[in-house]
């Protein structure tokens, strides 16, 4: 099904901000010969608060952006817009995996709770819109697996004015937490890639409860292994000395990414302008590749 995409072509990561650089950190940990191109739609966070309709628009302008530059892989690391995709564009995504590889940090999280772990009670924290769409509930319909979710929607902004040099409010976390232990509770998945930087205030105020034995999932190894899988099977695997450079993209340069890029991979990230990928015809003229969402 893949046998047109380059094996040292890079693989794309996909969030709105900050959070799925802890992702592309895991996947460089895991796969360090592979190049990776950061994408982060910075001008249109937070994801979680938008309409469905304007979701659409920023997730279509992205994966054109992806299917223009021939990456291998698109790995979606942003749980609001793996729903979005979920829901609107199924037809389409049967389609696009013919032209690009899809991973996202939904299926594969479900897929490890159910098969390898021993979890039967899960809390979960996320965007509005992620827990709205009851995506996790679909995927685990049938386990026996109860799922206790909790719209979360300040943290998401609040991780990302932490890097501009704001101080985490660990009770905004308690408050949140205070919801969600009340609820019989063996682990908890951080259902938004910012929240993975919210692992350590988590943990320190879990250990303050009684049920002290919580758990957070490792949402960010999951995936990481998950885009091994992936690559792995369709013999995508880069087997080459890596060239290049690896590239982190925003479509609006906040102090915030760059402080987070800067931290994290010791990189300065550049802008992207998306606009004209709204219509991937437009941007491209090749036919048999792309049917837009509209």
């Amino acid at each position: 099904m893949f046998h047109h995409l380059s094996k040292v072509a890079p693989i794309a990561i996909y969030d709105s901000g900050v959070g799925g650089l802890v992702v592309a950190k895991a996947i460089q940990a895991v796969l360090p010969q592979e190049l990776i191109h950061y994408i982060g739609d910075t001008e249109h966070l937070p994801y979680g608060e938008k309409t469905a309709h304007q979701l659409k628009d920023y997730c279509t302008r992205v994966v054109n952006f992806c299917l223009d530059k021939k990456y291998k892989l698109l790995v979606i690391a942003c749980n609001t817009a793996t729903a979005v995709l979920d829901s609107f564009a199924c037809a389409y995504l049967t389609k696009l995996h013919q032209a690009l590889g899809i991973v996202n940090v939904v299926d594969p999280l479900v897929n490890h709770i159910i098969t390898r772990q021993p979890y039967r009670r899960i809390g979960l924290i996320g965007t509005t819109y992620t827990v709205a769409s009851g995506r996790y509930e679909q995927r685990l319909e049938g386990s026996g697996i109860k799922l206790f979710s909790l719209a979360t929607p300040e943290l998401a902004s609040m991780v990302e004015a932490s890097f501009a040099g704001k101080k985490i409010d660990y009770g905004l976390v308690d408050y949140y937490l205070n919801q969600l232990c009340g609820h019989p509770i063996e682990v908890i998945v951080p259902a938004c890639t910012h929240y993975l930087f919210l692992k350590q205030p988590l943990q320190q105020l879990l250990e303050q409860r009684p049920q002290h034995n919580i758990a957070i999932m490792d949402v960010e190894r999951v995936t990481a292994l998950a885009v091994k899988d992936f690559l792995t099977t369709h013999d995508l695997i880069n087997d080459r000395e890596k060239k290049g450079v690896d590239c982190f993209m925003a479509t609006k340069l906040t102090p915030a990414f760059e402080a987070a890029t800067q931290q994290l991979f010791g990189d300065k990230p550049i802008a992207i302008n998306l606009d004209r990928y709204s219509s991937y015809r437009a941007a491209n003229r090749r036919e048999g590749l792309f049917t837009s969402f509209y």
